[in-house]
């Protein structure tokens, strides 16, 4: 099969912004222009990708975290010890954190993950003297915002002076928590996409399907196995690859080994750069049971990858089905596996899906995510 390089043609595309490239790109931060961000990410590269753009346009933006990203210089770390725990070095960040906000003088506090980075942030509010900004996670509104402690959790949300979400389903959520409206912002889930773009020549594919993500309950890697088998079972022929570890890695193995995959679904662990997957795969498979809206998405959308997924979180705000991917409202393997034979027996489809997905890259850039951190530091300035 033949993985799509990008087109020059014109082509109707559904995909809904929900953020402009250019609207707020003169707005005036100077009020709010030095930045203490409280978070921390097992993936340090993620921190180029969710603060880059936020350091890009401030004047001094300082990190306190436990991993670093020193290919980023924008940003200045604070590293806290975690004397060989890191649920103790977690603990020990506010205490960092305190430290540095009451020395230095900072506009604003800023963290992504409410439990507890947020609650950090909420906390440190008023021994810094500076308005708290939060950065919603898929758990924080879909798990602790409906558990029987839910009420706690959506009061706390409502303390924040702004708060930013992902996409519409999660802005939905905060308006029927009763957060103004005028506190909420989208904030894009940016990629590189000079990077993460298009093959600039068609190039044949090693695989048909990819998966990528943490091994985990919430990702549900076993779902993706099973459809597999259900294909196989069709009698269709593929090649596989998962990208990802975690918890649940042993009983993907033995799914794997239960069902006889193991010579046609490929496992090389976490990959740092997945670019290269994406290129040489024909179809990405997203089987999440909750999530926000994944980058991996995002990355395999802006690549010209044809997408199969689940309309959990904001996915639905970029994956319109049989348009920009395959919507599968059914999480059941046969549903999945359905899905998949109509990509792998339907070239056309297959590569209007991909060619339609590129327009992601309009949405999801770093210059997009600076103008989106303009308007939140726009409404901290306001507090």
């Amino acid at each position: 099969m033949i993985h799509v390089a990008a087109t020059n043609e014109p082509s109707e595309n559904p995909l809904v912004s929900s953020t402009s490239s250019t609207e707020g790109a003169d707005v005036d931060t100077t009020a709010v222009d030095s930045i203490l961000i409280v978070s921390e990410h097992q993936n340090p590269s993620k921190i180029e990708r969710h603060y880059g753009p936020l350091a890009d346009i401030s004047s001094q933006t300082t990190m306190v975290c436990l991993t670093p990203y020193e290919s980023l210089d924008s940003i200045t770390y604070r590293t806290v010890p975690t004397f060989g725990h890191r649920l103790v070095g977690i603990c020990f960040m506010f205490v960092v954190a305190l430290f540095e906000g009451i020395r230095n003088d900072y506009d604003a506090i800023v963290s992504i993950s409410l439990l507890p980075y947020g609650c950090y942030a909420l906390a440190l509010r008023p021994f810094v003297g500076a308005p708290a900004h939060l950065g919603i996670i898929g758990a924080d509104i879909d798990v602790h915002a409906t558990a029987w402690y839910g009420p706690v959790v959506q009061a706390a949300i409502r303390r924040f002076d702004s708060i930013s979400v992902p996409g519409s389903v999660h802005q939905q959520a905060l308006l029927g928590f009763g957060v103004a409206a005028t506190r909420i912002s989208i904030l894009s889930n940016a990629i590189d996409t000079e990077h993460y773009a298009p093959p600039p020549d068609p190039v044949e594919s090693a695989y048909d399907f990819l998966w990528i993500g943490r091994f985990s309950e919430e990702k549900d890697p076993v779902l993706f196995v099973e459809a597999l088998d259900e294909l196989s079972a069709m009698g269709v022929e593929f090649r596989a690859a998962m990208l990802g570890n975690g918890a649940k890695r042993d009983e993907v193995e033995r799914t794997i080994k239960a069902h006889d995959l193991g010579d046609v679904i490929k496992r090389p662990g976490w990959v740092d750069d997945p670019r290269q997957y994406y290129y040489d795969s024909d179809t990405f498979v997203l089987t999440s049971s909750r999530d926000a809206l994944p980058l991996t998405l995002v990355e395999a959308m802006a690549t010209g990858t044809a997408s199969v997924v689940s309309p959990i979180g904001s996915v639905p705000d970029i994956a319109v089905n049989r348009e920009t991917a395959l919507v599968v409202d059914d999480r059941t393997p046969s549903a999945f596996a359905d899905a998949l034979c109509d990509l792998a027996t339907n070239d056309q489809l297959r590569t209007r899906l991909g060619t339609n997905a590129i327009a992601v890259r309009d949405e999801f850039s770093y210059a997009n995510a600076r103008d989106d951190w303009r308007r939140i530091l726009r409404t901290l300035a306001d507090t």
